[in-house]
Order: structure tokens, then sequence, then C-alpha cells
């Protein structure tokens, strides 16, 4: 009875996390620590500790604690201990998730409640987009702001890149929902379901952010090939391509912002205008950063700079490189393999890439296609954002990849 009751617990945090988590993330530490608590409470890890190292799925989900650890060996030779103890701290999330799944004990996710997380998910989505279009109607009515509907001027409290990342794995979930019983689907379900997808990539078009859009057209042609993969039947796959072909260029006209975004990147880009012409231009600016940030690798090939060090290093470059709008905004190196690489060095660099190379391959090899999306989405986002070193990626990244890497051994990811 009263494991029972910790079990419970621990799935309704579950649901609250990835409820809240597009919604309004600063719960989520609150809702991380009643996890927390009740795992010290229940006292699972007494006997599941010790099957970590005899059964498989333990040791290699735990595994993703690596990373972490490595964060905080780091702290060994920093300079900067106060901003590495509060880069430790962003990033706990990235031991906590880990550890949990690893010891706990998974026969409380059954496939009712796996399709209940990510109901749940989908239904933060929503509502979190519900209040966003809101505040947008407010701005656009009593301000007058323009293009009160778009990119940032939507995101509100949310960095546009993140959100779109957010919208795009539920648009991942809507798609293997689809294509995991689609002839055995009724109509009216397989409408639901596109009208859902349909919602999400209207917002993605709206927030504007280049890698989401990438990243759908990557998605759904990895959904495409599953199903012909799974022979759903010539007439439902060219059915189903049409449609998600359709729903991408007719938002395109609809919704021309986005492309505009990309016209705008790709001149800057051609034109090579120096940052301090435009310095409030996101791919100018990562631009800049990535130039002068390779040498800073060069240096600490090895080791790195040291967790708490990172910071500093890159705001010096950015000063005695002239990069002056760079450096009093203060940012990180827009690039998370850039940022492991100066922090960590090699060892940092490519325990990061083998974190998701390694359930990337795994999960194709078992055809565990929502997993592999996952990392997909993860992987490209942060060639452009350092999202581990933000909450809002942070979480994002340490429970959905814990959840599903750990729940990938014991039954399919379904739903």
């Amino acid at each position: 009875m009263r494991n029972r009751v910790h079990q419970q617990i621990f799935f309704i945090s579950c649901l609250l996390l990835v409820f809240f988590l597009p919604v309004f993330p600063r719960l989520l530490p609150a809702v991380i620590l009643v996890m927390v608590a009740n795992w010290l409470v229940s006292g699972i890890y007494l006997k599941t500790v010790p099957q970590i190292f005899t059964e498989k799925w333990r040791l290699f989900t735990a595994s993703f604690v690596s990373i972490y650890l490595l964060y905080m060996v780091g702290m060994l030779y920093t300079t900067d201990y106060d901003y590495g103890w509060f880069d430790l701290e962003i990033k706990l999330s990235l031991f906590i998730f880990p550890l949990i799944f690893a010891t706990s004990d998974l026969a409380v996710f059954t496939r009712p409640r796996v399709r209940l997380l990510f109901i749940t998910y989908l239904s933060g989505c929503i509502a979190g987009s519900v209040i966003l279009f809101g505040h947008s109607w407010i701005a656009f009515e009593r301000i007058g702001v323009p293009d009160a509907f778009y990119y940032s001027n939507l995101s509100w409290y949310f960095h546009a890149s993140y959100l779109a990342m957010y919208y795009t794995f539920g648009v991942c979930i809507v798609l293997y929902s689809i294509t995991l019983d689609f002839s055995k689907q009724s109509r009216l379900t397989r409408i639901g379901l596109s009208v859902i997808m349909a919602y999400l990539e209207i917002l993605i078009f709206l927030l504007s952010s280049k890698a989401g859009l990438l990243l759908l057209v990557i998605t759904q042609s990895l959904f495409i090939i599953l199903l012909i993969y799974k022979r759903a039947g010539l007439p439902r796959i060219i059915g189903f391509a049409l449609l998600l072909i359709v729903l991408f260029i007719g938002f395109s006209k609809l919704f021309p912002y986005a492309f505009k975004r990309i016209s705008k990147a790709d001149s800057m880009i051609s034109s090579a205008q120096p940052i301090q012409s435009n310095p409030n231009d996101g791919t100018t600016a990562r631009m800049e950063i990535w130039k002068v940030s390779i040498p800073l690798i060069r240096q600490n090939f090895v080791f790195g700079t040291g967790t708490g060090d990172v910071k500093n290093v890159l705001l010096e470059t950015y000063r005695t490189h002239n990069l002056f709008p760079i450096f009093m905004k203060k940012l990180n190196a827009h690039n998370q393999y850039i940022q492991t690489f100066i922090a960590l060095g090699f060892l940092g660099f490519s325990l990061l890439v083998a974190s998701l190379l390694i359930p990337a391959y795994r999960s194709l090899r078992k055809g565990d296609y929502l997993y592999l999306s996952f990392i997909l989405i993860f992987a490209i986002n942060i060639l452009f954002e350092s999202m581990l070193e933000t909450q809002a990626g942070v979480v994002f990244y340490a429970f959905f990849n814990a959840f599903l890497f750990s729940k990938s051994f014991q039954t399919p990811t379904n739903f």
C-alpha cells in the first residue's frame, strides 16, 4: 500500500511537470522538489541502487548522469566558483532524472498511463498557447504592438526557440500516434489528431523559429518513411504525405513572417555584415560568437576552461574582439556543443555527443521512432542554442530523455 502511494505521487509529479513545462515553467522547481522528496521518503533506492550493476537498463539510464558529474569535476580547476555553483544548480536535472528513473519501479508507467502522460503534455502545449495568444491579443488591441502574434512578441516569457522545440516534439507525438496504428484508427480519431498537429504547426510558424521549421521537415519526412516501412498502403501514404505538404506550404503562405526571417538571415550571412551593424540580429551574433569561440577550444582542448570560467572566458573574448553588443548582452556560445567543449574540453564534448548518438542508434535499431525524433529535435536545436545552460532546456531534455530511454527497455513507447 505504501509503495503504491509513492508510485502515485511519482506519476502525478510527472504529469504536473510535463503540463507546466510549456505553460508556466516557474512551477517546475517545486514539482521536481516534490518528486525528489517522494523518492527519498519511499526508500526504493535502498533496493534498486544495487540493481544498477545487475540490470542493464538501470545502468544505462544512470549513465546519463555522467555529463553532470563531469561538470562537477570541472569545478576542481575553475576560478569562478560563484558562477560554477550556479551552473551546477541549473543543470541539476541532468543528475536528478536519470537517477530517479534508474532506481524507480517503472511498472507504474502502464500503456494507458504513458498515453495519459503524452496527452497531458499536449494539453499543456495547447493551454500555454492560449495564454500566449491572449497576451498577444491584449498587446495588439490595447498597445498596438506590431507583429504581436509573431516571434518573441508571441512567446512572451519563453524563448521562441525553446517553445518551438516543445511544439515540435508535440507534433512528433501526434505523428507517432497516427503512424503507430494507422490502419486501426477511426476516421474521427485521425481527423482529431490532424487538427492538433495542424494547430501546433501554426504555432511553430508564428514563432518563426528557423530550427523549428527545419525540424518540421525532418521529423515529418521520418514518419512518412515509417509509414512506408509499415506498409500502410500506397493510397494512405500518399494521402498522409500530401496532407503534410499542403499544411506546410499553406502555412508558409498564410504566415510569411517566418520565411522573411530566414531570408533575412541568409542575406546577413551572405553580406557578412559586422555585428555592430546588426546588434539585434541573432544570426549575425551567432556567426560572430562561433568564429571567436574556435580559438578558445584550441587553447583549452583537453580539459576546457572549467565549469565556472566558461562565461568569463567568453565575455573576455567578446571584449577583445570588440563585439560590444554581444558583450553587453552577456551571451553564451549559442551552441551547446561549443559551449561544452570550451567548458569541459574534448572529454566533455565527446560525452555530450555520445549521449545523443548512442541512444539515437539504439532507438533506430529498436524502431522507437518517438525517442529517435526527440533526440533529433534536441541534437539539432542545440546547434543554435546552448540549451543546457537554461532550466527550460535542461528540464525538457533531462526528463524526456530519462523517461523515453528507460521506458524503451521495458515496453515499446506506444500509447
